[in-house]
């Protein structure tokens, strides 16, 4: 039987997700995060600086999140 319950890492990361797929931007919602002992890891690629700084500002303020690394990289679509 499968369990319903989610750890705290489950709720954070999946609060995040959520967080970026009601972004406005399309490329936002594709970003995917990891979160691991207060650190949120955002990953992905984005075609500007701009739309980075909006994913990092989605995910500012989430509880139990102590720090977040921006790994995103931006390059222009092909």
């Amino acid at each position: 039987m499968e369990s319903s319950f989610s750890t705290p890492f489950d709720s954070v990361t999946e609060s995040a997700r959520k967080r970026l797929r009601s972004s406005p931007y399309l490329p936002v919602r594709s970003l995917s995060c990891e979160f691991d002992r207060g650190v949120l890891r955002l990953r992905g690629r984005l075609s500007s600086f701009y739309q980075k700084q909006l994913a990092q500002q989605a995910v500012v303020g989430l509880s139990g999140v102590e720090e977040v690394v921006n790994e995103v990289v931006v390059a222009p679509a092909i």
